[in-house]
């Protein structure tokens, strides 16, 4: 099982280089946007998103950050009126194909520009000059799936800053049941036990498995699952269609239906 280890990545520090144009006044009202997440729906102008990528924007605390299929790109934020003023946005340098990275260099262009935003219930548009992204609230746009019912599939393991990837070709799955139930198939072997849920968590009991002896791949993915799934009480974190439960350094990343 390879481990990919979250070291930071270099930065680039970006400002506005002049092929988007601001079209902000800042005589507008101040959008309420701080909290939030949205989902691009559209943009119109000469741009337009890549294939099977979706623009991410987020506020909170002063800090914007996006990202669209490839980097991310963050930084502070304030605005004057209804002009966002984020003109020095850092960004990761990821390598990725070119169409994503030239969509990142204009995404960070437009939002270096001081581009006016404005909010209609949960739609945003940030325009500058011709160019006018539509946004979703990520909430109404990809909602967050319940925990109950949902068939949780085990895509990476958490281990202080390290993430390890599920090996191609193994699986691992839980369903917690509304009757406070759990069915469980950790990569090898097959079960079901209990579970209590809490505000923002879940402790497990009572998994009780198949005895099938699994080595390899499947073995460590069992092994790795059921640690965390014995370890008591664990947070849980549901964004969207994924879920993460933690059990101090370490959790598990799922991913629902």
């Amino acid at each position: 099982m390879r481990l990919a280890l979250l070291v930071a990545l270099p930065l680039l520090l970006l400002t506005a280089c002049g092929t988007v144009t601001s079209s902000g006044s800042g005589e507008g009202e101040t959008p309420d946007v701080d909290g939030r997440t949205f989902l691009g729906t559209g943009v119109t102008g000469d741009r337009a998103f890549v294939d099977g990528s979706q623009l991410r924007l987020s506020f909170e605390e002063g800090r914007v950050r996006a990202q669209a299929g490839c980097n991310s790109m963050f930084g502070g934020y304030s605005f004057e009126g209804d002009t966002l003023v984020a003109e020095q946005l850092a960004m990761t340098e990821m390598g990725c194909p070119q169409e994503l990275m030239d969509q990142d260099t204009w995404i960070a262009e437009l939002l270096s520009s001081r581009p006016t935003l404005a909010l209609d219930g949960d739609e945003l548009t940030v325009t500058s000059g011709d160019t006018v992204v539509t946004l979703l609230d990520r909430v109404v746009a990809d909602p967050d799936r319940p925990l109950e019912g949902t068939e949780w599939k085990v895509t990476s393991l958490l281990s202080g800053d390290a993430v390890s990837s599920v090996p191609a070709g193994v699986e691992a799955s839980m369903t917690f049941g509304e009757d406070g139930s759990l069915t469980v198939s950790p990569g090898c072997n097959r079960g079901s036990g209990t579970y209590e849920k809490g505000e923002g968590t879940v402790t497990v009991s009572a998994v009780a498995l198949t005895r099938m002896f699994c080595d390899g791949p499947r073995g460590e993915l069992e092994t790795a699952v059921l640690e965390i799934l014995n370890a008591g009480e664990l947070t849980v974190e549901i964004e969207a269609s994924q879920l993460t439960l933690r059990a101090g350094d370490k959790g598990l990343v799922l991913s629902g239906g």
